[in-house]
């Protein structure tokens, strides 16, 4: 019996979300119009020059070397084993990668440091060279004075290009859905509180519950609708990689707009009016916008901030999505992000089933 006016009330919501001019600007034109902004500006351009170092030789000098290109601003340094920085090279995530020999500065002399870099990155694989081989001079200064007992050997390796793109893509998605989950919610249920709507369809023969199933049922809808576009003009408009599966994209995506749903039901519970909705709206979604990896990486954010971000809603959704779009993961590979999102949806029901009222 639930099942049919679930359905009937689901078909009325999505023609009156269709025809509501203001939530279509908001769903979609609004998080599309970020998307083209930040694309045409390609801010990953302006970064640092992502440079991984492997140090075989383990002494002084190698330290030295390392503390003086951590010194340099335009360069961001990373130190591991030779095959774990090559194949972050290849992966895209360096623009450099040096490898110290073991008879660095030896009394021997004749050592070669090699550098391995991006073939498709020719400015950030230069500006790093430049600033590298300014470092080797330096060494053979401090070693004989004037001869060039150490070299620079460079060599191009092909590898991903991933663009600033490829990291603002799921940060979009996963704000727009944040933004609807919320938002939308919060501020219709409220409306509908206002004016007695809600208070009147407890008055009639329908169960409730089929208002808020075909509310919940229509948004969801909305937001797989959301993510299809803003990844069809990512990838097809931008050049924005694709790698993963796209139904595991779609049910990050779903699961990330059950949690924010449940959020906005929540809002709407403890705001009487649309005045109180907005701030209080505001209040869960701006932090997450700013901290949660949308439009930055969070490796900027001091190591205490970073850890507390890591257990936000909006993290979750947004490293699912990257680590499927970007690197191709499945779900299970995924799963302690799918986990979070779970946990938040359950704290948020609970949360939301205390406060929500029908007046």
């Amino acid at each position: 019996m639930l099942a049919r006016p679930a359905v009937y009330l689901t078909w009325w919501s999505i023609k009156m979300w269709s025809r509501d001019r203001a939530a279509m600007f908001w769903t979609f034109f609004l998080p599309l119009v970020i998307m083209v902004i930040f694309g045409l500006l390609n801010f990953g351009e302006l970064g640092k020059v992502d440079v991984g170092i492997v140090d075989q030789a383990g002494n002084d000098a190698s330290s030295q070397f390392i503390d003086g290109l951590s010194q340099i601003d335009a360069l961001r340094i990373e130190t591991g084993t030779a095959e774990g920085e090559r194949a972050e090279l290849a992966d895209g995530k360096r623009d450099l990668v040096i490898v110290l020999p073991e008879d660095l500065a030896s009394s021997e002399g004749g050592s070669e440091i090699v550098a391995w870099y991006h073939g498709s990155r020719e400015t950030e694989a230069r500006l790093g060279l430049t600033v590298v081989q300014s470092a080797v001079d330096e060494l053979n200064f401090a070693i004989t004075g004037a001869e060039r007992v150490v070299t620079l050997a460079e060599e191009a390796v092909e590898a991903r290009d991933l663009g600033y793109i490829d990291f603002l893509m799921p940060g979009v998605i996963g704000m727009a859905i944040m933004q609807l989950g919320l938002f939308s919610v919060a501020f219709s249920f409220v409306t509908m509180k206002r004016e007695g709507v809600l208070r009147r369809l407890l008055a009639t023969p329908l169960d409730p519950t089929s208002l808020l199933i075909a509310q919940v049922i229509t948004r969801l809808i909305v937001v797989v609708i959301q993510t299809v576009i803003l990844a069809a003009v990512a990838v097809f408009l931008f050049g924005a990689e694709f790698a993963g599966n796209f139904f595991a994209v779609m049910l990050a995506a779903a699961m990330g707009g059950a949690v924010f749903l449940a959020m906005g039901f929540a809002v709407s519970g403890w705001a009487r009016t649309e005045q109180q909705a907005a701030p209080l709206a505001n209040i869960v979604s701006l932090p997450m916008m700013f901290l949660s990896g949308v439009f930055f990486s969070r490796d900027v954010l001091p190591a205490i901030l970073q850890r507390v971000t890591d257990f936000l809603p909006l993290t979750y959704l947004v490293e699912a999505i990257r680590g499927m779009t970007v690197e191709g993961d499945t779900v299970l590979m995924q799963w302690p992000n799918f986990l979070g999102l779970a946990v938040w949806l359950v704290v948020a029901f609970v949360i939301a089933n205390r406060t929500f009222r029908w007046e």
